[in-house]
Formats: C-alpha cells, structure tokens, sequence
C-alpha cells in the first residue's frame, strides 16, 4: 500500500514548492496570496507530518537540507503529472483526446463501423478507436468484463444483466453464386433449400442460433457438414461451389461477398435485431458517445437497402 501521510495536502506541498522557488517566506506568501504566518504554519505541519526538517533557516532567507532537495524533485515530478492529468480531463470533454474500444459482429465493423471512421478522424484526428470481432457470445462477456466501452450484436445468455438498446433489424436471405436459380424466386421459401448443399457458421453465432430456432427449416441447413467462423470464409466456401448459406441482409453487405447473389428468404421470415451493448448504469465517454453518434448516423442510411429495418 503506498504511504501518504492523511495530514499531508496539496496547499502543503504548494507551499513548499513555492519557498523552494522564492528562496523567502515572504515573496512565496505573497505569490500564494496567503499570510506570512499562514504559510509558515503550513511548512511546519508539512515537515511534522513527515517527520523531518525540509528548510535551514536565517533571519532573512531559506534554503532546502538534503531531504528537501531530494522531496522537492518527487513534488515537482508529482506536480507535472497531476497537471498532465487535469489536461488529459480537459482534453476528453473537449473530444481532442480518447480511447474508445468497441466489440461487434464481423458485419457490423465492416458494413457500419468502418465507414463512419473517415469522417469522425477528420474531425477528431485524437481519438484512438479499437475494433473486436466477436460472436455474439464473446461481444456479451467482453461488455460484462468491460473490456469493450460497448458492443454491437445480437442479444445472448451470456450478457446477464446488461443494458441494450436496438439500432437496427435485417432479414435473413439466401446467399448464392449469381448462377443459382433460387436467387430470381419471387417468393423463397426455406423448403427451396432441401436439395442443395449447404454451408453454416459456427453454432456459437447468433446467425446459427436463429435458424435453429425458426419452423420449418429443412434437415440440411440445421445439420451441414460445414461451418465456418466468419462472413469471409463462408463467402469463400460459397465462392467455391461447397454449398450455399443463409445469411442476414447486413452480412450480406460484407465486402467479401464480391459476385454473390442474395435473396430475402419469404418463409419462414426471419429477423435478426442488432443491438447497442452496454454495462448498466454507466454512460458512455465522450469519445465512445461521439463514435456511437457515427455509427447511428451510419444505421439510418441502411433503410433503402433489401431486407433492412432501421428501428
């Protein structure tokens, strides 16, 4: 445990950097706007409290022993980091400074976080943002163990207690190499899918999680030979002719995507809502306030696109 005296104060340690400083009594109390004697009573209760004397005295000035010499070092030191902190405040509340690290499905980073980033470093250029993917499991135990300022994804167990508040829903849809028929289907329904290959994420995704819980769906969707963790890898095994997959409309965005097709599935109508992520009772920090506003900005622009419900 660090030792500090409970009757040592900063006016004491002002004190007795500023006779350091003056050399005088006098000239230090009037540079503190306090009385000769007020300073002098500090000084004492500063050199009681540490058990030490601080300051050889004559009749007309002062001047530091050993110890003071070697104390006034750590006060100044002291002095410049508590400074540094009070600038650090300043500089938070004024959005020229901040850290903000934020958890989020793949999608949600690559389709709505990224983009709003340009415009937000143009203004804030002193803002450090850190991006984690995660399922919506890890999204849920990083937010719990404040790893993360907030996340982005979809509702899990694993977030207890936490705070939410919905930003935006998207359809489920097929996704496809732009040869396959089902993608011109007016009406799509599940039952389409029962013949064909097909390609799942992880069950540990919200994604795999949904489909398992929706009516209807057929036998080679719930138990496919291949699942992988990620939009990209799924997109890639797509690519390649392993299967096809369903996917919500905003991982259909992903830029990995490239050349496939995608289709909003009709039946069943399954609808994935994306959540802000916090701990409760805590506010955001000014900087993570300020990229949330991006990102919201960034959701209401999402409306015009197939399969998408800004809430």
């Amino acid at each position: 445990m660090p030792v500090f005296p409970n009757n040592l104060s900063l006016r004491q340690l002002r004190a007795f950097d500023e006779v350091a400083r003056q050399g005088a009594f006098a000239p230090a109390a009037r540079e503190l706007c306090i009385t000769q004697s007020a300073l002098s009573e500090s000084i004492r209760q500063l050199e009681e409290a540490l058990g030490m004397r601080l300051f050889d005295r004559t009749t007309r000035t002062v001047g530091l022993t050993a110890a003071g010499q070697a104390f006034l070092q750590d006060v100044r030191q002291a002095f410049d980091a508590l400074e540094q902190g009070v600038q650090h405040l300043g500089d938070l509340a004024a959005l020229r400074r901040g850290r903000v690290r934020i958890a989020a499905a793949p999608s949600v980073l690559a389709v709505l976080l990224l983009p709003a980033l340009p415009q937000l470093r143009a203004q804030h250029p002193g803002i450090e943002v850190e991006l984690v993917e995660d399922s919506a499991e890890g999204i849920a135990q990083r937010v719990q163990a404040g790893l993360v300022d907030f996340g982005i994804g979809a509702a899990h167990p694993a977030g207890g207690e936490l705070q939410t508040q919905p930003l935006v829903s998207d359809a489920i849809g097929l996704v496809a190499r732009a040869d396959e028929p089902l993608l011109q289907a007016k009406h799509l329904v599940a039952t389409d899918l029962a013949h064909l290959p097909f390609v799942g994420l992880t069950t540990d995704t919200a994604i795999s999680q949904l489909l398992a819980a929706a009516p209807g769906m057929p036998a080679n969707v719930l138990q496919t030979p291949l699942r992988v963790s990620n939009p990209a890898l799924l997109f890639d095994a797509v690519r390649l002719g392993l299967g096809v997959s369903l996917v919500p409309a905003l991982t259909a965005m992903h830029p990995s995507r490239g050349d496939l097709g995608f289709c909003v599935l009709q039946a069943p109508r399954i609808l994935r809502r994306t959540l802000l992520i916090q701990r409760p009772r805590r506010a955001l920090s000014p900087a993570a306030q300020l990229l949330f506003d991006a990102l919201a900005a960034q959701v209401q622009q999402l409306a015009r696109y197939e399969g998408m419900v800004v809430e």
